[in-house]
């Protein structure tokens, strides 16, 4: 596990100093996670967890080749860690199509492989025709877009930012995606 991990890390690590076209309020929280994640915390012994959407993790990975060969080595080294991750859903219990929709999994963070307090990297699956609810939060975050799916901020209009593309919400900031036709499969990095 310890192996599989260090790759993930390493993998996180190279694409967010790899990312273009950031605006200076993302760059800047890349350089401090990057600089975060340069110390490793304390690593939670795991054995293999239920996923609620195991079933979509497996189609997602069976078409993880279309995306940009750029992410190929960061999605790989997410797949090879998959199994170990602790997945939740967000508690919303006026949608039940979200609730059956959705799964979570922190990577690093209290409740994630890597325990720390600093920061947060986790994943967000969803199935097709799901919507996130609007939510938001004191910490800034930063998405790693890894399947087709919209994304808004505050009332503006849903876009797509593509395979590979990356999403950062200021602190507070109203946000929320929504899968199409296809599963939504995201990386989020949130600091604390």
């Amino acid at each position: 596990m310890d192996i599989r991990y260090d790759d993930f890390r390493v993998q996180l690590l190279r694409t967010l100093n790899d990312a273009d076209g950031l605006s200076s309020e993302a760059r800047s929280m890349v350089t401090a996670m990057s600089q975060r994640l340069e110390r490793q915390g304390e690593l939670s012994p795991r054995m293999v967890q239920a996923n609620p959407l195991s079933d979509i993790l497996l189609q997602v990975k069976s078409s993880y080749q279309s995306l940009p060969a750029e992410v190929h080595p960061l999605v790989g080294s997410f797949f090879n860690i998959a199994d170990y991750l602790a997945w939740y859903k967000r508690p919303a219990p006026d949608m039940p199509d979200f609730m059956i929709g959705h799964a979570n999994a922190e990577i690093i963070g209290p409740r994630g492989l890597e325990r720390r307090d600093d920061l947060v990297v986790g994943v967000t699956l969803m199935r097709p025709g799901i919507t996130y609810p609007d939510h938001q939060h004191p910490p800034e975050e930063l998405y790693i877009v890894l399947s087709e799916g919209l994304w808004r901020q505050n009332d503006n209009p849903w876009w797509s930012p593509g395979h590979g593309g990356l999403v950062y919400n200021p602190a507070d900031i109203v946000h929320s995606m929504r899968s199409v036709e296809t599963p939504l499969f995201a990386l989020w990095c949130l600091q604390m």
